[in-house]
């Protein structure tokens, strides 16, 4: 009987940091990658930032992000999925700039 409870306080305990991990790391952003292959990240390693489209040529887009324009490639730029832009950078104390994106997540539709 103890033994079967350790187990399953456990096996609760494990449950339970997982979903911290999950939460932390914003859920919906963990499916995506950047161009390169690299995971996005989640909301604790990307910004609620003023994001827009300038143009796109097809591989490339140029973007606006926080006023400051970047180029990226078109497959680092997702969908939002929770109605906020969001900025990813590879150095979170740098500024926007062509190599600091990972990923770029854009509201679209109104």
């Amino acid at each position: 009987m103890r033994q079967r409870l350790l187990c399953y306080s456990l096996g609760a305990l494990i449950g339970f940091l997982a979903a911290v991990v999950w939460a932390q790391h914003g859920g919906w952003m963990d499916s995506y990658t950047s161009a390169d292959g690299t995971r996005c990240c989640g909301k604790t390693d990307c910004k609620a930032v003023p994001v827009s489209l300038v143009t796109q040529d097809g591989t490339t887009m140029q973007m606006l992000v926080m006023g400051m324009r970047v180029v990226v490639p078109a497959r680092s730029v997702h969908q939002s999925e929770d109605q906020q832009s969001w900025w990813c950078s590879r150095d979170p104390e740098s500024p926007p700039s062509s190599t600091n994106v990972r990923c770029l997540f854009v509201v679209t539709g109104g």
